[in-house]
């Protein structure tokens, strides 16, 4: 029975939904599963004609509505559908592994369970209230953590928005200061082309003069001989002078009569359109997980050598200490000839050097474009990297200079005996480190030094010890030993973890974790290797084996 407005004449429990929107009050007779509404009988004809719902769309005839009270009920019939067979309800509980599945779930894959159960017919079962409500306070719990997630990557965009833009600043303020070399170049160039032309040119106008200056004597003499004529006295005279000039003249016409080449021209050294066409980028773009932390042996890629003997090298190398630039260039201590050179590996060839005073033990980095040197007269000489190495101010100590750290404004030096010192950048010793509060030497041969990866440690290559590790405070650590260990010299950090040593002797390669102080591996083998150096960018480990002209590079992944 329906009726038209607001009113009805009687009391009906489900009403049409759809006559409901037009103010009409019908009773319903069916409910759509899918939709999760009410439907008189018309409107039920009408909906099955949609073609979304066809064949689709589950009804339920009103004799399986109920009532609580005056409260309308819903019929207990999920609507959820089957993310594999789409057009299957789940409506089986498959109570083993907790899982709600479709009939088809269960006639491909779960014939022989046991524990099945309908969820209309069992419903009152299995449902319990309070765990729909945990359940959804659980749900609004995990929302709210997506949310923080989610608004915290938002700001991550927005901040490697903003790296992005830096860094192509960067590249731009690059390329600016890269024209301005070549702007130098350029000039340099034009510079040397007009000095060559002006010295052609110069040497061509004093040629000119002095062919002038014959051709104003040749015709003088003319003139003098034409105007003697009757006075034989004189023409005699004007003849044998004229006669020597003649004779002097043809002397200049052999020199000014050779061949001057004035086709200057400019020929470019191909090695800079070499170098650039082999250059992909101006640099390189770092992966912002490279400190990542690394647990496991690195895995060797290749192993190349690379040579770094100098024409004018007196002697064959000796490099006893080493590192990178935050560039990737590869700095070396040459010990036999009293050199700081500067290597690319890309080109694999010496980019730069430069002599010292003294023979040199170690180098490390002090800032973007500065470096110290420990030299073996007692000394430090700090080095400047801009354009071409230049020597900066030194600093005069009173005890053998080896191993060599900085951080922070402070140097730590280390005199290949029992002692460790700390120094600001002006030479002032801060400290003296040889023994513990007992009185116990930490050190019988110390080498060199590399600072942990976060900075809070110092390692120290003990020739008979092995790695000796100190903290800031200057207090001792721990001493890592190994079969691998001994006769080490080098040692150095990955930035992720990893500590890295090499030694005299038959030495290996070793890899040790900084956590647990412990060995992770062996990476390769370098007869009598007196530093090592990690590059994180590159992910390369140089190893500098003792007298011979070539270092060890190995590519890790």
């Amino acid at each position: 029975m329906a009726t038209g407005g607001n009113g009805s004449d009687e009391f009906i429990n489900f009403k049409c939904c759809i006559c409901a929107n037009k103010n009409i009050t019908t009773e319903a007779e069916n409910y759509c599963v899918e939709c999760q509404d009410y439907y008189c009988v018309s409107c039920t004809d009408l909906h099955k004609l949609f073609p979304s719902a066809i064949g689709v769309h589950q009804f339920i005839d009103k004799t399986n509505f109920s009532t609580s009270g005056a409260q309308t009920v819903l019929p207990s019939f999920p609507v959820e559908r089957c993310i594999v067979h789409k057009s299957k309800l789940l409506d089986m509980y498959y109570a083993d592994h907790d899982e709600i599945v479709c009939a088809t779930c269960v006639a491909l894959n779960h014939r022989t369970c046991q524990n099945l159960h309908s969820v209309p017919d069992e419903l009152d079962n299995f449902f319990e209230k309070s765990a729909a409500d945990e359940t959804k306070l659980k749900l609004l719990a995990e929302k709210d953590k997506m949310e923080v997630i989610k608004n915290t990557k938002e700001l991550l965009v927005t901040e490697l928005d903003k790296y992005k833009e830096k860094a192509v600043e960067s590249i731009k303020r690059f390329r600016k200061e890269m024209g301005a070399v070549l702007d130098t170049l350029e000039s340099e160039s034009i510079r040397n082309l007009e000095e060559e032309h002006m010295k052609i040119r110069e040497s061509l106008e004093d040629e000119i003069k002095v062919a002038k200056n014959y051709i104003a004597e040749l015709q003088l003499s003319g003139d003098k001989i034409s105007k003697s004529f009757g006075n034989k006295a004189q023409e005699f005279v004007c003849v044998k002078v004229a006669k020597r000039t003649i004779f002097e003249t043809l002397d200049s016409e052999k020199i000014l009569t050779k061949t001057v080449n004035v086709n200057i021209e400019f020929t470019a050294n191909p090695k800079i359109k070499y170098f650039l066409n082999e250059l992909k980028t101006f640099g390189i773009v770092p992966d912002p997980a490279i400190n990542k932390p690394k647990t496991t042996l690195y895995e060797v890629d290749c192993k190349r050598q690379i040579n770094i003997r100098q024409a004018n090298d007196k002697a064959t190398c000796n490099i006893y200490g080493s590192c990178f630039t935050a560039d990737g260039l590869l700095l070396l201590a040459d010990y036999s000839n009293k050199k700081l050179k500067c290597v690319d590996l890309c080109s694999k060839k010496v980019k730069d050097y430069l002599d010292l005073e003294a023979s040199p033990a170690d180098v490390c980095q002090t800032g973007k474009d500065k470096i110290a040197v420990s030299l073996l007269n007692s000394s430090i000489q700090f080095v400047s990297l801009e354009n071409k190495m230049t020597t900066a101010k030194l600093l005069k100590l009173d005890y053998y200079c080896w191993g060599l750290a900085y951080k922070d404004g402070k140097l730590f030096v280390t005199d290949c005996g029992k002692s460790l010192y700390i120094h600001d950048m002006n030479g002032s010793m801060l400290h003296k480190i040889t023994t513990d509060q007992q009185g116990k030497a930490f050190f019988q041969s110390n080498r060199h030094i590399s600072l942990s990866s976060d900075g809070d440690m110092i390692y120290i290559a003990d020739y008979n010890k092995g790695v000796i590790t100190l903290n800031l405070q200057e207090n001792y650590e721990s001493t890592c030993t190994d079969t691998d260990l001994f006769h080490i010299w080098g040692v150095c950090t990955d930035g992720r973890g990893n500590i890295f040593t090499c030694g005299f002797g038959m030495s290996n390669v070793v890899q040790v974790n900084e956590k647990s102080r412990y060995k992770t591996g062996v990476l390769g083998n370098v007869k009598n290797s007196t530093s090592a150096c990690f590059d994180p960018q590159q992910n390369k480990l140089v190893v500098t084996p003792s007298d011979i002209d070539i270092v060890e590079v190995y590519e890790l992944v």
